[in-house]
Order: C-alpha cells, then sequence, then structure tokens
C-alpha cells in the first residue's frame, strides 16, 4: 500500500469516525424552552396537569398524573373518561412496559397509572410504546459528567425510592443485582462496584450518613445541598428524559397518531413550551 493510499485511508476513517459521533450526539436533541426544576417548581400544585394539543397531522392527550398505586385515586377514573373520549391510536408510557394484569385494580395497586394504561391498551388492543430513553443510553450520557460508581449508586437508590412509593417489599434487593449487571456491561462502567458487597463499601464510603439505603428519604434526589451528586445526577437524567419524550412525542404526531401518553406531572408542565413551539412548525 502506497503513502497516497494510507493517506486516503485515514481521511476515511476519519470521516467515518465523525458520522458515527454525529450519529450518536443526534440521538440527544436538545430543544429550546424546556422548562428548568426551579422554574416548575413555582407552577407545582398536587393534581393532574393535562396538555391537549391538535396538530394538522396529529393529536395528543398528555396526562401528568401524580405517582399512586391507589385505585380511589379520583385521576385513574379521569385517565379512562378521557381515553374513551379520545380514542387513542398510539399509546406511551413513562418507566417500562409493565407486565399485564387480569383486572384494573391489581394493574393500577401494582404498576400505578402506567398498570393502568397497560391495562387499557391491551383491552382496546392499541400499540403501546415506552416514551423513556433506554438506560444504558442515559448512563453514557451520564458518563460524561458523573463518576461511574456515583452513576451506578444513584440508579440502585433511586429504584429503592420507586419500589418504596410503589409499595413494594424493600427487603427485596434483586434489584442492586441487576443494575449492577447491566451497567457494568458497558465499556464506561466496568469499576467498581459490580457486586453486592461492593456496592455496600462504596455506599458507605460515599454516602456514610445514610444508615439505611433501602429506605432513602426522596429528599436525597432533590436537596439544594451543593455537595449531593445524588440531586444533581437526578436533575441531569430527568433533562436527558424530558428532551428524549418530547423527540418521541413529535415523532408520533407528524405520523399522524392520536397519541395518549401518561407521564409524571412535572414531565408534561415542563415539556410544555417546547411542544407548543415546535408543533407550529410542522
Amino acid at each position: 500500500m502506497s503513502i497516497k493510499e494510507i493517506g486516503i485511508n485515514q481521511k476515511f476513517l476519519l470521516a467515518l469516525w465523525l458520522i458515527l459521533i454525529s450519529f450518536s450526539y443526534c440521538y440527544y436533541r436538545k430543544y429550546e424552552g424546556l422548562l428548568t426544576w426551579e422554574e416548575y417548581l413555582k407552577t407545582q400544585e398536587k393534581k393532574p396537569y393535562i396538555l391537549e394539543l391538535t396538530t394538522k397531522k396529529g393529536s395528543l392527550v398528555y396526562y401528568g398524573s401524580l405517582h399512586s398505586v391507589n385505585p380511589r385515586c379520583p385521576q385513574f377514573v379521569d385517565i379512562e373518561k378521557r381515553w374513551k373520549i379520545f380514542k387513542p391510536t398510539r399509546v406511551l408510557c413513562e418507566g417500562c412496559i409493565w407486565p399485564l394484569e387480569d383486572s384494573r385494580k391489581r394493574a393500577i395497586s401494582r404498576y400505578g397509572e402506567g398498570g393502568l394504561i397497560r391495562f387499557l391498551a391491551a383491552k382496546d388492543r392499541i400499540p403501546l410504546q415506552c416514551i423513556e430513553p433506554r438506560r444504558d443510553k442515559e448512563a453514557i450520557h451520564l458518563s460524561r459528567f458523573f463518576s461511574s460508581d456515583q452513576i451506578k449508586l444513584y440508579y440502585i437508590l433511586r429504584q429503592a425510592i420507586i419500589n418504596r412509593n410503589m409499595k413494594k417489599d424493600i427487603k427485596n434487593v434483586n434489584y442492586v443485582y441487576g443494575i449492577l449487571r447491566e451497567l457494568s456491561s458497558l465499556k464506561a462502567f466496568k469499576s467498581n462496584p459490580s457486586t453486592f458487597d461492593e456496592f455496600e463499601y462504596t455506599l458507605r464510603k460515599t454516602l456514610p450518613d445514610l444508615k439505611n439505603w433501602q429506605s432513602i428519604p426522596c429528599s436525597y434526589l432533590y436537596s439544594d445541598d451543593p455537595g449531593n451528586f445524588l440531586s444533581k445526577i437526578h436533575l441531569k437524567v430527568n433533562e436527558f428524559r424530558d428532551h428524549h419524550m418530547i423527540r418521541i412525542l413529535l415523532i408520533e404526531l407528524k405520523k399522524g397518531k392520536r397519541v395518549f401518553a401518561v407521564v409524571g406531572r412535572s414531565h408534561v408542565v415542563k415539556q410544555e413550551p417546547v411542544l407548543r413551539s415546535e408543533i407550529i412548525k410542522f
């Protein structure tokens, strides 16, 4: 191979590398106008927030729920009423696609609003998609700002809070193994902790004041303490999630779908200015 050919090959590889980098960043598009957490707190009310939008192609009912596993909570009747009137052709849910239960009551009491949406979508045979980004994509994004051990601790402690809020057995820690196994398989997360013992050791060293991590208060994720890395990660990951949700919603609306999406209240409030400005461009 001549020196000239080597030079051409190097240029080709460089161009290919730049394309791949550009593609990876396209996955995370940042939209202008997303409310900050501080701005959201000024609008906060203890009731659901519903955004309804109609475009030249599709339409949207975006239900900002209060996370609850109480079947008697009035928001579930409201969700069902709006569902029946709207007649969606596409359904999006937060978190994941939960297992299908055989009754409304069991669906809500086990999985909250996500369980109800799964139940309704199956009953009416409507396609259901998770509106969330994959955790590995989130984690890789976070690795630009935080260390791998901090990110692993965050995901495990956040899941402990979620499990407690969903009234699951907090002594069941099987999810810890799953999160460590998933993240440790990524190139950027090969370092410890990768086992349960290493997790507990890292936790004691990093958060010595947290005596019982399975009962970690929600306040750890919303603290304004500048030394609290958990709250910083939580803000960053929710920003990433918000932009991803917006992207998915816009894709479905451009397809002409009647989109019914249910997520936590804060996401709808924060995303509303972006969605209103983006649908004008349709």
